[in-house]
């Protein structure tokens, strides 16, 4: 019986057999570096099964929010009103990944059209910002910091 049965529980084992069993099996090098490579995306691949939904909920709720303060300082935005009445169209429908995805690339809508009308150093500005960085704080969780695998 599997007592963790989570995806990324599933991709660590994966990585742990690599590790354990597979690559010190191997003499060839090159497949060395290959077999490596695969352990580095598992990881990444565990990483991101066990954030990828909660990560897109969290940054949906949180665009919706500031699209909402966006129009109600600057009635005149038109784009950032439309996103955020297309997001309240869709609904959550569940958790399921391509329901969540679908919801989240509509948020994205959201702050691209604030991006383009929030003002410079305004506070807004700086909130549609800092999502940014924590798409881009989520992505270096999901990758990793950079390193050549199978080079020394």
């Amino acid at each position: 019986m599997i007592t963790q049965p989570t995806a990324s529980r599933i991709l660590e084992v994966l990585q742990e057999e690599l590790m354990a069993n597979v690559i010190p099996a191997v003499s060839d090098p090159q497949v060395v570096a290959s077999l490596q490579m695969m352990h580095h995306i598992l990881g990444t691949l565990a990483v991101r099964a066990e954030h990828e939904i909660a990560w897109l909920v969290e940054e949906t709720t949180d665009l919706e929010v500031l699209g909402v303060q966006l129009v109600e300082a600057r009635p005149d935005a038109a784009g950032v009103a439309a996103a955020v009445a297309a997001l309240r169209a869709n609904p959550a429908a569940s958790l399921r990944l391509s329901d969540v995805a679908a919801r989240y690339s509509l948020a994205s809508e959201i702050l691209s059209c604030a991006l383009e009308v929030a003002p410079e150093g305004s506070a807004l500005r700086r909130q549609a910002e800092a999502r940014l960085d924590s798409r881009l704080e989520h992505e270096v969780s999901i990758i990793g910091e950079f390193q050549l695998v199978g080079r020394s």
